[in-house]
């Protein structure tokens, strides 16, 4: 029986790699606290710890604050795909983080997310280590992912990364797929590698495809927090993509994270999104998700008063935006943060006041 509560907590898995080499479990990306192991067990394990679960729990406190201000959560979404009438209701949704392979090192991510992280992170040190990629351990987690999950009945694969078109992790996985006219793939992606002939084959048989590109931005403030892609590159491939009339199952996603500087240019997302990449090459609707930048030096509790004052006077009060910032609490020490950007973009030859020139003022 599917949680009826929210069906990530009985029918999702989200899987990622942990240091030691294991596979840690949680019902969602957004889930606070520790999972279980994947192992033999994994079923009774999560019976005990995610199913039973019949309201909010700090575990699941990332949703409640969306859904507080009227923001659609993943709790919401996930009766998108499993309701009450599904004719089964064991149906299965995966979201994938295997490895950390990645071309960017965007300023709101760190090396446990990125190769690239730790590599700039190993050359501002001046430390030269050799980054291998074990392929052997790639391929064995997707056999024991496979021997421990029952995925007779998958229904939804959401890969992550690094960035998941990086590398070749995922066709690894989708080619294992024995029901792929019933799954949906989706790909949480940086945009910056336009899928080649081999990808594009292997999607034709699943029943949707989601391309769902992170655009924090457009142009200057997407250059500089998705470091070191260009927004020139990025842009051209989601256009091409949706002018390719070969692909007849992929549908966009744009996904925003808001930090307390890129907040204040969202409308320009909007604008060129409405111009460019407002549905499919089929008429789909292009949906545009915002997440809040969590915790750390980029967090929008860090937003001083004059940037609130000025989002407050620019958005109307019902706009997404408006509503994200209005409660917030007072804004914290933004000291590691100008740390952070003292170090970094002198590193980088960036300026986040060239980027966000609007904003100088208030910081």
């Amino acid at each position: 029986m599917a949680n009826q509560f929210c069906r990530y907590l009985s029918n999702g898995y989200t899987l990622n790699i942990t240091k030691n080499n294991l596979i840690n479990v949680t019902p969602c990306c957004l889930y606070i606290g520790n999972g279980i192991t994947l192992d033999s067990q994994l079923l009774e394990n999560r019976k005990i710890i995610f199913d039973s679960v019949t309201g909010w729990t700090n575990n699941c406190s990332n949703c409640k604050d969306m859904e507080d201000i009227g923001i659609g959560s993943l709790r919401t979404a996930s009766f998108d795909w499993i309701d009450n009438n599904e004719h089964f209701q064991d149906a299965i949704s995966l979201d994938i983080h295997l490895d950390n392979e990645c071309n960017a090192a965007c300023v709101i991510c760190s090396e446990n997310c990125s190769s690239l992280w730790k590599k700039e992170n190993l050359k501002l040190h001046n430390k030269k280590i050799k980054i291998i990629k074990n392929e052997n351990s790639i391929d064995e987690q997707i056999e024991r992912v496979f021997d421990l999950i029952p995925l007779r009945k998958l229904k939804y694969v959401k890969f992550f990364g690094g960035e998941p078109l990086f590398t070749d992790t995922h066709l690894k996985f989708i080619q294992r797929i024995t029901n792929p006219g019933q799954v949906t793939l989706h790909y949480t992606t940086n945009g910056s590698i336009y899928p080649n002939k081999e990808v594009l084959s292997a999607w034709e048989p699943f029943k949707v495809v989601i391309f769902a590109a992170s655009l924090d931005g457009i142009e200057d403030q997407f250059n500089y927090v998705r470091w070191p892609l260009p927004w020139n590159k990025v842009s051209k491939n989601l256009i091409r993509l949706r002018e390719n009339k070969d692909i007849v199952n992929l549908m966009f996603r744009i996904e925003f994270t808001a930090n307390f500087l890129n907040s204040y240019y969202y409308d320009r997302l909007e604008n060129w999104m409405a111009e460019n990449l407002s549905t499919n090459n089929a008429g789909d609707k292009t949906e545009l998700e915002l997440h809040r930048c969590w915790g750390g030096i980029w967090d929008l509790e860090k937003m001083p008063w004059g940037i609130r004052e000025q989002i407050m006077k620019k958005y109307p009060p019902h706009h997404v935006i408006y509503r994200l910032i209005e409660n917030l609490p007072e804004p914290t020490s933004l000291d590691p943060w100008r740390k952070f950007v003292e170090l970094w973009d002198n590193h980088r030859g960036n300026s986040w006041q060239k980027s966000f020139p609007d904003l100088v003022s208030y910081v």
